[in-house]
């Protein structure tokens, strides 16, 4: 097998469902990967729907009910039995061609490397967003969706998408991801691939963490620090529908107490930058930066400041 694509999802059965269309109508041989669901939530109906309509395809759907993301990525893993181990969150949406860019990419390449591809998240017209989507569409421009039936989408409905914040975070090097110095950040698990070989000798996601961000940079780190290049591969985009997300002042706790753990478990100091996103992830004081400068995207600039500084202080040791 030449692909396992794992996809933890909960609670959305018919985003699973429009996810695995896209899948298996892949540009790529269909007996040379298969499809790993792990259900995290609670049980639904789609491991049915799989039994009805994946004969042309290896599907393969697991129950793993009340557990993390992590964990379940975790016994994704166990199942795969791919040469490349691919992670897709359940709620998005392939291109056609998004295997064969994974997988091609990683044969010419000729060693191991981890891939990340960008995700471009999608809006219907007219519809009504919340005040949370205020940030996101400081990102960038919107563009229009063409052909949304390709995506599972309805096709008498009009749609725009808007860019990855990544891209934007890209532009200070003139999107040369080689020159990055933070590139954990950009290591999320929801369109990464990453050679089996690696995971087997540097170990999958720590289950410590809590949660779908820091524990994403830890397990890119963690691979980059044992040798495995991270490099950005502009030809796997996913698209994701856009819903509202709630994040209390639990999650928020999660994130600053994963940042700790992060900073513990390695002690490296080039990690000690990372703080600076405790203004993000602290609900108060995030709420008193947006309101003392509510034309600025917090995430992204707190991005640019580590990377200046990181770019400071190199210059300063070769000095």
């Amino acid at each position: 097998m030449k692909c396992s694509v794992i996809i933890p999802y909960a609670f959305s059965t018919e985003r699973a469902v429009r996810l695995f269309h896209s899948l298996e109508n892949q540009d790529f041989c269909k007996s040379d990967y298969e499809l790993i669901f792990v259900n995290y939530g609670r049980q639904d109906s789609f491991e049915e729907y799989i039994a009805k309509n994946s004969a042309n395809i290896r599907v393969r759907c697991f129950a793993f009910y009340g557990r993390s993301v992590g964990e379940a990525k975790n016994y994704g893993i166990r199942k795969a039995s791919g040469e490349l181990v691919i992670f897709l969150n359940g709620d998005e949406i392939a291109t056609r061609s998004f295997i064969s860019g994974h997988y091609n990419t990683y044969k010419e390449i000729g060693r191991p490397v981890m891939q990340f591809g960008l995700t471009k998240l999608v809006f219907e017209d007219n519809s009504k967003t919340s005040g949370d989507a205020a940030e996101i569409f400081r990102n960038g421009i919107r563009y229009w969706l063409t052909e949304p039936e390709k995506y599972g989408l309805d096709k008498n409905k009009s749609y725009y998408f808007i860019k990855d914040i990544r891209i934007k975070m890209l532009e200070t090097y003139r999107y040369d991801f080689d020159k990055v110095h933070y590139k954990m950040i950009f290591a999320q698990t929801s369109n990464l691939s990453v050679p089996m070989e690696c995971i087997r000798r540097f170990g999958g996601l720590d289950e410590e963490f809590c949660g779908q961000e820091i524990e994403d940079w830890e397990f890119g780190y963690r691979m980059m620090k044992n040798g495995v290049e991270l490099m950005y591969n502009p030809e796997v985009a996913v698209l994701r529908l856009y819903e509202k997300e709630n994040f209390d002042s639990k999650r928020y706790s999660e994130w600053q107490t994963n940042l700790d753990n992060m900073l513990r478990k390695y002690n490296d100091k080039f990690l000690n930058e990372l703080t600076e996103f405790k203004s993000f992830f602290d609900p108060v004081r995030r709420e008193r930066l947006r309101k003392a400068e509510p034309c600025k995207n917090i995430w992204l600039e707190i991005y640019k400041h580590i990377e200046l500084s990181a770019g400071k202080n190199l210059y300063a040791e070769a000095n």
